[in-house]
């Protein structure tokens, strides 16, 4: 498969500027959509969309076929199933509202995310929240800002001293919930500080990127939950890895954890003793790994 040339950084800020107007101006959808009534369709269990997601992510849709009509898409409505099927090729992947339960319940952790990817290397991530006025931007090799301020993940180490997040997911499945609960009882039994579940990725991640979380993990998550905010954590200086086994994640394994490199690496480790559904061990890396 033929590798992309990287861009350089005016065109890195380019696209990161593209994305940024793109969120603002669908944000003012989003709220101005937040406080009204929703018509709300089920996908599956607990899994929901509106309107507004459709709206949003086909005005996304539409603006970069027209700004880059050389670029490909992946975005959560227009999904039909099956591999993600990402390439070298320039990739816009949009999520139009991660944490659709909490925009329907009018809980306001909600984002847009907006990244792009080339040589399958995410480049650029744009999460924004426009209940809480929230940006974060970053495009890889320019650090981490949140509205324009730069951010760091935090330098806390210890699982005792950790507020730790994740969601559970759509699997209501006898082995789903043992798993999910299991995954909880092991960092209890660490003697973790705290826990917390805010039902967007893309809003956890970003929480742990700028510090206010030490970290975050999840199974069963999709690469527009998590390609913006991954690289936004990576470049506040944490690390993003598949939980399963510490490595460095692929997005397309439907699994993440996140947080500074010596946490991360502890909560793998406790997490290790959990035994693992065999519907996600099976989900392996693209690169064979």
């Amino acid at each position: 498969m033929t590798e992309e040339a990287f861009p350089t950084t005016e065109e890195l800020v380019s696209f990161m500027r593209f994305a940024v107007d793109q969120a603002l101006t669908v944000g003012k959808i989003i709220k101005e959509a937040f406080v009204r009534e929703k018509k709300v369709q089920e996908k599956g269990v607990a899994d929901l969309v509106t309107e507004t997601d459709q709206k949003v992510e086909s005005l996304l849709m539409a603006a970069i076929q027209s700004t880059y009509p050389s670029h490909s898409f992946l975005g959560e409505e227009s999904y039909k199933g099956g591999d993600y099927n990402l390439s070298n090729k320039p990739t816009w992947i949009v999520d139009p509202i991660d944490g659709t339960t909490n925009f329907v319940h009018r809980y306001p952790f909600v984002a847009v995310s907006i990244a792009l990817s080339i040589n399958k290397v995410i480049v650029v991530g744009v999460v924004y929240n426009p209940i809480l006025h929230e940006l974060f931007q970053a495009y890889k090799g320019g650090g981490a800002y949140l509205n324009d301020q730069p951010i760091q993940v935090s330098s806390n180490t210890t699982i005792p001293r950790s507020v730790v997040t994740t969601n559970f997911g759509y699997d209501r499945t006898e082995e789903g919930i043992a798993f999910m609960t299991s995954c909880l009882t092991s960092l209890l039994s660490k003697q973790i500080q705290s826990l917390r579940s805010g039902g967007s990725a893309a809003c956890e991640m970003t929480s742990v990127a700028c510090g206010r979380l030490d970290l975050y993990y999840e199974w069963g998550i999709h690469p527009w939950d998590i390609a913006a905010a991954a690289l936004i954590i990576t470049e506040a200086g944490g690390v993003v890895l598949d939980p399963h086994d510490g490595q460095e994640v692929d997005i397309e394994t439907r699994r993440v954890l996140c947080g500074n490199a010596s946490l991360a690496q502890h909560v793998v480790s406790a997490l290790a003793s959990v035994k693992i559904p065999e519907k996600w061990s099976q989900l392996k890396r693209k690169s064979g790994k």
